[in-house]
């Protein structure tokens, strides 16, 4: 044992072990001097937030007290709202009504009228909850249901023209003068030039019924539930039409005829139903067809048509209307005229189904135009033609009624 004492290697060995001994305590001491400093630091944080001067807490907002008083229970291992040992803070949370009708537009259609809320208001400058409330009950006039959310007014109070973008005050919707260059902040009144008014009252399961704005107020009933006369306006007595069965023209003071609508309504709804039915036969009919079957319609529907002709009198002339071959005219012993032959689709899906004979007799028509006619195919219970009119110079209309469009 004591020739190894003696051994230098040894000692150097000793000398070693304890200089790395002496770097690992100090640093564990070290370490927990830092600790125990920090936590030291924490507990008089915590001891001075909890120390709340009283006149300055009552002059506090009442949500920052109710933050504070979270922070302090918190801190302290207190249950929410329980009182402290010093001092009670007592604050009753605010509902926040712009989430809440946020929550509830969320749920109601659109076409209630209802206010969509994209975040809360936190401004408390601004009482748009005031505004939101008062329009999401306001009906804007010449306003579709669907769209009404669209004229609701923005937390600035302000109206987005829907196309130009521009926001102007929502009180100058429907004020009769127009300040969208897009006509959208007056549906309801005559004052732009491009706008469009639509009826209160739609035709339930039918297309949109509007019209041009320039026709509110101007004393013709367009409207079913007399909506575009809102005003009250009549005609002068030499403009006023007599009263007359002739007329299909309903006069300022208008009175409310939807009922009669939604009788007519009911009954093409039970045509459609039959007509649905016999339909069968006309897709028999084209079953035969090959690549050329989607000429005659979708699956060939109206090819049946096209194997005869109807033959009416109209207002003194002979019409003979063979759909997708030819439509000529005649008048008395005068020469048949062609009113056109080539046929081509204009329409042919949703429920609307019109047919383009173009290419007929040019002579006399101005600036070499030829003679065409748009058939209207229309559901009925039977093959018929009901109308034949010639709206403008050389161009003629036909409504043909047969259970292929239904």
């Amino acid at each position: 044992m004591k020739k190894l004492l003696r051994k230098r290697g040894i000692w150097k060995l000793f000398i070693l072990l304890g200089c790395v001994a002496i770097v690992y305590f100090s640093f564990q001491i070290l370490s927990i001097r830092v600790l125990s400093t920090h936590h030291r630091k924490e507990r008089e944080s915590a001891h001075h937030n909890t120390e709340v001067d009283l006149e300055t807490d009552s002059k506090l907002p009442e949500k920052k007290k109710y933050l504070l008083d979270q922070n302090i229970h918190a801190r302290s291992g207190k249950l929410p709202h329980e009182p402290s040992d010093s001092k009670k803070l007592r604050f009753t949370p605010k509902v926040n009504r712009a989430s809440k009708l946020r929550q509830v537009s969320q749920k109601v259609p659109i076409g209630k009228f209802q206010a969509r809320v994209e975040e809360p208001v936190e401004d408390p400058q601004v009482d748009v909850e005031q505004i939101k409330a008062k329009w999401s009950l306001h009906w804007t006039r010449g306003v579709q249901d669907i769209h009404q959310s669209l004229y609701l007014p923005d937390r600035e109070g302000l109206f987005t023209c829907l196309k130009t973008k521009k926001k102007l005050p929502a009180s100058q919707i429907n004020d009769d003068y127009c300040d969208c260059p897009d006509s959208s902040d007056e549906p309801g009144t005559s004052a732009c030039p491009n706008g469009r008014f639509y009826c209160r009252f739609q035709l339930p399961g039918s297309p949109a019924q509007s019209i041009p704005s320039s026709r509110v107020n101007d004393g013709i009933c367009d409207c079913c539930d007399t909506s575009d006369e809102w005003a009250n306006v009549t005609l002068d007595n030499d403009l006023k039409l007599p009263d007359s069965k002739t007329y299909a023209v309903y006069q300022a003071p208008c009175h409310n005829h939807c009922d009669l609508l939604l009788k007519k309504k009911g009954a093409q709804d039970k045509v459609q139903a039959l007509g649905a039915r016999l339909k069968h036969k006309y897709l028999q009919a084209a079953g035969q067809l090959g690549k050329e079957r989607e000429t005659y319609g979708a699956n060939g529907v109206f090819y049946l048509l096209s194997q005869g002709c109807a033959n009416v009198v109209m207002s003194g002339y002979k019409y003979n209307i063979c759909p997708f071959k030819k439509i000529t005219q005649q008048h008395g012993s005068e020469p048949t005229v062609n009113l056109g032959e080539k046929p081509s689709w204009i329409q042919v899906h949703s429920g609307i189904y019109q047919l383009l004979m173009s290419d007929g007799a040019g002579f006399p028509c101005p600036n070499g135009l030829k003679r065409s006619t748009v058939i209207t195919f229309q559901c009925g219970l039977q093959d018929q033609v009901t109308s034949v009119q010639e709206n403008e110079r050389c161009k003629y209309e036909v409504i043909y009624l047969t259970p292929a469009a239904c």
